[in-house]
């Protein structure tokens, strides 16, 4: 790709010397007070060449580079006041009104290019694509979106493109996750192994998954965990990830364990042991007993010395097999389980599982109705409105009123 290609040449270049200017630059009382823009014209600068600086800073973000990370935002604020010093000619070129655009994208400020349009300074390029970037980079997300959707990013230069779709896919997502998929992808086809794929992947994942497509939740978590496993925003990823395989809307969809324990064996140990307890358990409570069986299993296959998370994955263990032909096992594991090391949601787990294996055990008995179930409801009024022929009741009043008669009289 240009992009790659461009930023790999620039590298050797600047990646040396970067991370030190961008902090002289930021500490510097000369950049944090800027003087008017007339007295301070520039014309050598290069536009395009300040943010491929920038992105280099956010490709190494997501290396893990947290001294990046703390630089991006000090970062920005210093090329956006050398963007106010440079010769307004210069921003005729297309080519850096795309890097504003760019700029803009990757959270620098739109008040500069709103402060040089006050000064007169004219911007070449798509007047959409301009004030969307500018609208987003303010926060006014109706007005970006309505100017943003009116720009196809296919139609763009590969180094911007990708953005642009990003911003369309972040605007779109909360009202139609369905809709912003196709931007999400076409970000992270146009720029990938960058900040962008990146950050297409980190949203778009979770969003998939919502929607229903396991399959392609794991493809791109497994494309995450593989390019921007250092990244800076790793570990919120993998929580995210953690919470969607282990809610019961997905285990309920998904039913190919090798695949999906494919994905957790991305995770560091430490990880992997905390995300297996949560899907056994998970697994357990939504039906998935075959998931909570091989989750627990995988668990204890780590040799875990935590007592506590041992006892834990023994109790899930034994608890998914309580319904099955395994009872009498499930019981054994059941009763070893100390209560003592277990909390107080996982003992009413463990009280649950050793009832239900019991019922298991027990050779069922036939139910015993009520005698008066079988006795035909008599009201004890209005009976008689309640028959088609009302004088058929009169040979048994008869009756017992004879039958009192005789009661009455009789000697006991």
């Amino acid at each position: 790709m240009l992009v790659s290609a461009a930023r790999k040449a620039g590298t050797s270049l600047l990646r040396s010397g970067l991370l030190t200017t961008a902090l002289i630059l930021a500490a510097s009382p000369v950049a944090m007070n800027l003087q008017p823009a007339s007295a301070q014209m520039v014309s050598t600068a290069d536009p395009d060449l300040m943010v491929l600086e920038l992105q280099i800073l956010q490709d190494e973000i997501i290396k893990g580079n947290l001294e990046a990370y703390n630089l991006l935002q000090p970062s920005l604020i210093v090329i956006g006041r050398r963007f106010l010093r440079l010769d307004p000619e210069l921003w005729k070129l297309e080519k850096n009104s795309r890097a504003a655009v760019s700029f803009m994208l990757s959270g620098g400020s739109g008040s500069v290019f709103q402060e040089l349009a006050v000064q007169g300074v004219k911007f070449t390029g798509d007047p959409n694509l301009f004030a969307g970037a500018m609208a987003y980079s303010q926060g006014n997300r109706q007005m970006a979106l309505s100017l943003l959707l009116k720009v196809d990013p296919i139609t763009l230069p590969v180094a911007v493109a990708g953005q642009v779709a990003l911003a369309q896919a972040i605007l779109i997502s909360n009202n139609d996750p369905a809709g912003a998929q196709r931007y999400f992808d076409l970000a992270r086809l146009m720029m990938p192994g960058t900040l962008v794929e990146e950050s297409a992947l980190r949203r778009q994942a979770p969003m998939v998954a919502e929607l229903g497509d396991t399959e392609k939740f794991e493809r791109l978590s497994r494309r995450y965990l593989f390019q921007y496993s250092s990244s800076v925003f790793a570990s919120e990823f993998r929580d995210t990830v953690a919470d969607v395989i282990s809610g019961s809307d997905y285990l309920k969809k998904e039913d190919e364990w090798d695949r999906v324990f494919q994905l957790v064996s991305e995770f560091d140990e430490e990880s992997q042991s905390i995300l297996l307890l949560r899907l056994a358990k998970a697994a357990l409570i939504s039906g998935n007993t075959a998931f909570a069986v091989k989750g627990s299993a995988a668990f204890l296959d780590l040799n875990s010395d935590d007592a506590e998370r041992v006892s834990e994955a023994k109790l899930y263990f034994s608890a998914a097999k309580a319904s099955g032909e395994e009872w009498e096992q499930a019981i054994s594991g059941l009763v070893e389980v100390k209560a003592a090391d277990l909390s107080a949601g996982n003992q009413l787990i463990q009280t649950a599982a050793i009832a239900m294996a019991n019922t298991i055990r027990e050779w069922p008995q036939p139910e015993t109705p009520a005698a008066s179930e079988f006795v035909p409801y008599v009201p004890h009024v209005g009976l008689e409105e309640k028959l088609y022929d009302t004088e058929a009741l009169v040979p048994f009043k008869s009756a017992l009123n004879d039958a009192d008669e005789a009661l009455k009289e009789a000697e006991f």
